[in-house]
């Protein structure tokens, strides 16, 4: 193994990312990327049938959203929940796989976000299904609440 590991970066108007970070560890089945979003983009929603997602935002802070279309206890589905991180609360926020995700910055920063997902990424067969911003969630979801 060299010395040096040089990244790929990935660009487009929702911000960049650099992707599989740690691909110098053959066999292993998780990826580790990073990616910055801008403000004001909402990057919602999607999810995974097989791989679960880890979120630790290091720079900025997020809203980040999550709905399980898997019943309660009671028979009756949650709405989305609404998980705040970052610089002022660090946190990691585990998405479980088949969970609808998704996340958007707070305040006018873009937002550093290190992630961790269980399976690499496979282009001939992406595991990713998505859904517009607006699904899932009441009117408001995403944007800041005026009190």
């Amino acid at each position: 193994m060299e010395r040096i590991h040089k990244l790929d970066r990935f660009l487009d108007s929702r911000g960049w990312s650099l992707n599989d970070i740690f691909r110098l560890f053959e066999g292993e089945e998780f990826q580790i990327n990073y990616s910055v979003l801008h403000p004001g983009v909402i990057k919602a929603w999607h999810r995974h049938k097989y791989q679960d997602d880890y979120f630790c935002v290091l720079k900025g802070n997020a809203q980040v959203g999550i709905f399980s279309e898997v019943p309660s206890a009671d028979g009756k589905l949650k709405g989305p929940e609404k998980h705040f991180i970052g610089e002022h609360n660090p946190a990691v926020v585990r998405v479980k796989a088949g969970e609808w995700h998704g996340l958007t910055a707070i305040g006018c920063e873009p937002v550093g976000l290190l992630y961790l997902v269980t399976r690499k990424y496979d282009p001939g067969s992406p595991d990713e299904e998505r859904a517009g911003w607006e699904n899932f969630g009441p009117e408001g979801f995403w944007f800041p609440e005026n009190k």
